[in-house]
């Protein structure tokens, strides 16, 4: 098993549900994380800021694929045999439903590319100048 490992996951695998549950589950807990961490004066440093936002740029940009990805499993479950909606409705029009949820999602995600990658772009301009030292 090759591959680089994020977190303690490998992204060749193995891949089951408990990985996949346990990823989403560690992004969950990541941007609560952020949330918490910068609230206060966390990023005086506008190149601090610059990192946080090209490595959340870089995340943002993978996730219309994981939800494509999502909304075929969505398609599969239209034809699975065994499906029901526990509200009694068409469990095949449940499973489209959530296709189209993840389709608007799916849209949204791709207009959030280009204002991040300004922002990201912007910030490399900023900078701190440093008091000089007297000789």
């Amino acid at each position: 098993m090759g591959g680089a490992g994020v977190t303690g996951y490998l992204l060749d695998g193995p891949h089951t549900p408990a990985t996949v549950i346990g990823a989403a589950r560690d992004i969950d807990g990541l941007v609560r994380y952020l949330n918490h961490a910068t609230r206060g004066h966390t990023l005086d440093n506008p190149a601090d800021l610059y990192l946080v936002l090209g490595a959340l740029f870089g995340a943002v940009m993978k996730l219309p694929q994981l939800v494509e990805q999502f909304a075929a499993h969505a398609d599969r479950y239209v034809m699975a045999s065994g499906l029901f909606d526990d509200r009694g409705g068409n469990p095949a029009f449940t499973a489209m439903d959530v296709r189209e949820h993840l389709q608007a999602a799916h849209a949204v995600l791709l207009q959030l590319i280009d204002p991040l990658r300004g922002a990201h772009e912007a910030c490399s301009r900023l900078g701190v100048q440093t008091p000089k030292e007297n000789p």
